[in-house]
């Protein structure tokens, strides 16, 4: 019986300190998409044979986003998470034309001196579970459109007394998910909610 009782507390106490070091939960993202073509226009960097070409974005299109995500905190200041979620990206030159992805970002957080805002910076994979057929008017080949590419994540989370995370910032790809051609671009107002903290008070 004291073995059970020991057993019982050690429990508690352990759930205790990993619900104080540990959340996750759900996450939803209203998030304006659009690609990032290249154009004909060239960037000076500086420097000789600093120009590259240029690129424009085609119109931003609404999207609604959501899924999970999981937290790790080493320290009040530092820390450690991942999101996975379902995301649409568009744009308004390309008229019906959308991409569904799976994406799975890991990324490190770092807070600004105990004000609980904290700055989110890492990069993932998303794979394409729906790609779009393009008809005629649009130049893509469908054998230049790619399963995966790597978005990568910046933005800025403001923590609210362990119920609430207000996100914002942006995801954008960095390899193209046409060949030679598209990259997908969203900016991100999200929240997500640490289902375990606010079950363990």
């Amino acid at each position: 019986m004291k073995k059970n009782y020991f057993f019982a507390i050690s429990l508690l106490i352990t759930s205790y300190g990993i619900s104080q070091e540990f959340e996750i939960g759900p996450m939803i993202n209203y998030e304006p998409s659009s690609f990032n073509i290249p154009d004909s226009s060239f960037i000076v960097i500086g420097g000789p044979g600093g120009a590259s070409e240029g690129s424009r974005t085609t119109g931003f299109e609404k999207h609604i986003t959501f899924g999970g995500y999981a937290a790790y905190f080493f320290e009040d200041n530092v820390g450690v998470a991942a999101e996975l979620f379902y995301q649409e990206t568009s744009a308004t030159e390309f008229g019906d034309n959308v991409f569904k992805s799976i994406n799975f970002i890991p990324y490190g957080a770092f807070e600004f001196w105990n004000t609980n805002i904290f700055l989110n910076l890492g990069a993932g994979i998303g794979l394409m579970i729906d790609t779009p057929e393009f008809g005629e008017g649009y130049n893509v080949d469908k054998k230049d459109i790619k399963k995966f590419d790597i978005p990568v994540k910046a933005g800025f989370d403001y923590k609210i007394d362990n119920i609430l995370t207000i996100g914002f910032g942006v995801h954008s790809s960095v390899t193209r998910v046409v060949k030679d051609e598209i990259l997908r671009t969203h900016y991100y107002l999200g929240i997500k909610v640490p289902l375990n903290r606010i079950l363990a008070k």
